[in-house]
């Protein structure tokens, strides 16, 4: 009888050792996946059975961590260390994690190295876990990676989640290419593993539509690969909203089932409105949601509002929400184009220019991607030179020319013709400066550094625009039919200088004679010349 009794009571810790298990690898899909709140309740369920269970703790600190609650996690891990599980290195690790969130990166960095040392460097766990914690905000992604590496040394090795850490490290260092190494070594290890496949593709995704053959495949091949992979199945919704909105209705479909219940969803669910055009709905919605949800609301509500008031011509409504929205809502679901959004909104409502070009610079401040910062900066340039403010577009056409790596003709040109409207004669020289060493054999950079420089120098005392004046001639005139007006202009202020600073009044009228033989009926030059002919008379009796 007593051997039955053990026999039966070895078979309940198994049982409890395989659920527990279990119940850690579900606990890691819904993370992964980011049902954290199941994956919350799924791991409390297990430790009240099995309250020492290092993976256990280990995971349900995760789930906050990936929350964006911290202190929700430290005090998850402040409990359950309390006990026997203190020295745990899984946990120690954990708790180097919440260090590096208390900016405490010297004490998180020996809690790693303390870990490494209890499980003398063969824990692949542990290393995981280590290249996962320094994924945290002020982490040391290269000593992540570095740490991961030794865990692929270890013989046995086959886990893909290292590859999968590494790579998400190699995206923190803005190293594409290994990041999608490191994916790709998954891969190899797990070919169907959907996670690494999604990541693959929001590399992709942030290259660009041009690469949207790449990330859209990537996309489909981990939903083939497990249907209920959300992530994915989320980014194909996302992509197709304001494309496709039946393709988008169905993908949210899909991603409805295997997500998990509550604000969040409910946001997206209000969102469909927007996708189909029905603003008024979606305001509606997200007024209802608001109201039930209150603070625990999805504050993503504020600028689905503020999206469909613009589409409704609500600019002052639009503008407030967006700014409550920018308020509330966690950074990570702020996009370039909401304050790009704004910018516009303020414009509209006759906000001042500070505010308005605030909003314009988020924008670009915020954006990742050469060509969208390029983009911005050409629509806040646009815009201020639509309402007159010269000031203001001079500085963004300045900006244009400056942030396109693919130095334009056009954007060198506007630049410094708008500096020059807006007084700004220095810099206009300096940007004409640029045009005629670029473009020697053309007009445009002797023409209009001449002119700025003969504001600089408006006694013409030192003669700064005279080089320029005269190099604008002598390419100006082969085709003088062409440069007509700009022709006589610079004639004119030769004639100017000749006459006034050079005393040479033989050279002066020879200008003026140039000027009335491309406009001979040209009063101001005809009667110049006269003066001149009668004061070289006079001078010769």
């Amino acid at each position: 009888m007593r051997y039955t009794k053990m026999g039966l009571l070895a078979l309940l810790l198994a049982f409890g050792f395989v659920a527990n298990a279990q119940a850690v690898n579900e606990a890691k899909k819904h993370i992964h996946t980011r049902k954290l709140n199941t994956a919350k309740s799924t791991l409390r369920k297990a430790l009240e059975s099995d309250p020492n269970n290092p993976e256990l703790v280990y995971w349900l600190a995760q789930a906050y961590f990936d929350h964006k609650d911290p202190k929700g996690a430290k005090e998850i891990l402040l409990k359950y260390m309390s006990g026997p599980l203190g020295n745990n290195p899984l946990l120690l690790v954990a708790m180097g994690q919440s260090e590096i969130h208390d900016k405490k990166l010297d004490e998180g960095r020996q809690r790693f190295e303390t870990a490494i040392s209890l499980t003398k460097g063969r824990d692949i766990a542990v290393f995981n876990a280590i290249g996962k914690a320094c994924l945290e905000a002020g982490g040391d992604a290269a000593y992540g990676i570095e740490k991961l590496k030794m865990a692929t040394a270890i013989k046995g090795f086959r886990d893909p989640m290292t590859y999968i850490y590494m790579g998400d490290l190699y995206r923190v260092l803005m190293n594409g290419g290994g990041a999608v190494s490191s994916y790709e070594n998954a891969l190899m290890l797990d070919p169907k593993n959907a996670m690494a496949k999604h990541k693959i593709g929001k590399i992709y995704l942030t290259q660009g539509n041009e690469q949207k053959d790449i990330f859209l495949q990537k996309f489909s091949d981990a939903i083939l690969d497990d249907p209920s992979f959300s992530p994915a199945l989320y980014d194909m919704y996302v992509y197709f909203f304001s494309r496709d909105v039946n393709k988008a209705v169905e993908y949210f479909n899909k991603y409805k089932e295997h997500a998990e219940p509550g604000p969040a969803l409910d946001y997206e669910e209000a969102s469909l409105q927007f996708a189909s055009g029905n603003f008024k709905n979606a305001i509606a919605k997200s007024d209802a949601l608001l109201q039930s949800q209150g603070d625990s609301a999805d504050p993503r509500l504020y600028r689905l509002k503020a999206y469909s008031c613009d589409k409704l011509g609500d600019s002052l409504n639009a503008f407030n929400n967006l700014e409550i929205f920018f308020q509330k809502t966690n950074p990570e679901y702020i996009h370039p184009e909401n304050y790009l959004i704004t910018a516009y909104n303020a414009a509209k409502l006759n906000q001042d220019p500070v505010k308005v070009e605030y909003y314009f610079n988020k924008a670009i401040d915020f954006d990742t991607t050469v060509e969208n910062k390029l983009e911005y900066t050409r629509k806040a340039a646009d815009f201020f030179k639509r309402t007159n403010n010269t000031a203001r577009s001079a500085n963004w056409m300045t900006r244009v020319y400056q942030a396109n790596p693919k130095k334009s003709k056009v954007d060198l040109y506007n630049a410094g013709f708008e500096n020059f409207k807006a007084g700004e004669y220095m810099r206009a020289d300096s940007l004409f400066n640029i045009y005629k060493t670029t473009y020697p054999s053309e007009v445009y950079g002797y023409y209009w550094s001449f002119r700025s420089l003969s504001v600089v120098d408006s006694t013409m005392e030192q003669g700064l625009a005279i080089p320029d004046c005269e190099k604008f001639v002598a390419i100006a005139q082969p085709d003088s039919a062409r440069n007509k007006s700009t022709l006589i202009t610079a004639y004119g202020y030769l004639a100017g200088y000749s006459a006034n600073m050079k005393k040479d009044l033989e050279k002066a009228a020879e200008y003026l004679g140039r000027i009335i033989n491309l406009d001979p009926n040209n009063q101001d030059a005809i009667k110049n010349r006269d003066i001149i002919y009668k004061a070289l008379a006079a001078a010769k009796k």
